[in-house]
């Protein structure tokens, strides 16, 4: 999973299996063949929601492609929703801090993290995550039901966890999938994980007692009503010749010159601290830096400093980025344009035209959303 090249030909065989995908895509089953397994490189945008949709649907038509389309848009939906929202984001934050404190010495909270519960698939499912840094999409779901609803946990506690463990961890998919679990994000709609659900989609591997799993749960106090903000509008004009490009985490496409039509563009990799992060995802991104290093023939960066030298040795006062979207890389992102200001440059921020296109239509439910959305993907 660490380069480009391997993401597009993950991409190609499986568009082979997409007229199966609508039938399998829930199961759990050993080898996840029934899905794509492209997320660790779509969340990093090694490979991006729009390469996808476009291959697949050169490959199948519409009616064939609807389901998986839909599951890769639903991404986009996530991020444009907290991106109109960033007190979403903000507060899931702080409450970890203050319950990461409250939690971290409680036998319960450590023995959900560890896996040494008295529910067995629990167990298997952190471990799953943990040794290889992925979970099948129905059984995310299951288990922070689980985590939420019958072992009674905080759910910030949960979706931390998750995020710090998961490749394809994204700060909008992963945190607002959990609210939606618990009943925040649709206003007292919750997921239940139940018996034979869970023993139906693993085919048998997983077959929890109906005594084992909360029967009648109720949704979490719901936190209040946060009414969107528009985005703010982001000039997409050509990059002037020679311009320096700064490519981070949120996107390591590297394809500014492709997608703003223009060329001879220097190319510089800002190393992100990924400290809530696992050592294996941080061991992941940094070979997917290293391929767009090698795609780009840029220089990998890592400080205020090292930004601010090169600026010079180049003789720009302007830096173009892709505006990465509300999570860690962008606290750390805006953080950095406001260090550079202070030595007159500016970060130049740009938005894709997919972004542009899709993130607005996430007003309110996703189902909204696509009724929207699919009138430009057909």
């Amino acid at each position: 999973m660490s380069s480009r090249a391997e993401g597009l030909a993950r991409l190609e065989l499986f568009l082979e299996r997409v007229p199966l995908y609508d039938k399998t895509r829930n199961y759990d089953r050993p080898g996840h063949e029934g899905v794509s397994r492209l997320s660790p490189w779509i969340r990093y945008r090694v490979v991006t929601e729009e390469e996808c949709v476009t291959r697949v649907l050169e490959r199948h038509p519409f009616p064939v492609a609807e389901k998986f389309i839909q599951e890769i848009v639903w991404r986009t939906y996530w991020k444009g929703w907290l991106e109109m929202r960033p007190a979403v984001w903000e507060r899931y934050v702080t409450d970890v801090t203050r319950l990461k404190d409250l939690h971290q010495n409680k036998s319960d909270y450590r023995a959900a993290c560890e896996g040494r519960t008295d529910l067995p698939f629990f167990n298997e499912w952190v471990q799953e995550l943990t040794d290889t840094g992925y979970l099948h999409n129905h059984t995310r779901m299951w288990f922070a039901s689980v985590w939420i609803f019958t072992l009674q946990l905080p759910w910030q506690l949960g979706a931390a966890f998750m995020y710090h463990h998961l490749l394809d961890g994204d700060p909008a998919s992963n945190t607002l999938s959990w609210r939606w679990v618990g009943g925040l994000h649709t206003k007292g709609k919750i997921y239940v994980a139940r018996p034979d659900n869970i023993a139906t989609y693993s085919a048998g591997r997983w077959t929890p007692k109906e005594d084992e799993l909360a029967r009648d749960p109720q949704p979490l106090p719901f936190d209040g009503e946060v009414e969107p903000t528009p985005l703010a509008p982001i000039a997409s004009a050509p990059l002037p010749h020679g311009s320096l490009v700064l490519v981070h985490d949120d996107d390591l496409s590297a394809d500014l010159a492709a997608e703003f039509g223009s060329s001879e563009l220097y190319y510089a990799i800002f190393e992100i601290p990924r400290s809530e992060q696992s050592e294996r995802i941080r061991a992941h991104v940094d070979l997917l830096r290293s391929d767009t290093l090698k795609r780009t023939g840029g220089r990998l960066i890592n400080s205020v400093d090292e930004v601010v030298s090169l600026t010079k040795e180049l003789g720009v006062k302007e830096i173009h980025a892709m505006l990465p979207t509300v999570g860690f890389e962008h606290t750390s992102l805006m953080d950095l344009a406001s260090k550079v200001s202070h030595h007159g440059i500016s970060l130049v921020w740009h938005r894709r035209a997919w972004d542009a296109r899709y993130m607005p239509l996430s007003r309110s439910s996703f189902f909204r959303f696509w009724e929207e959305a699919q009138r430009s993907l057909q």
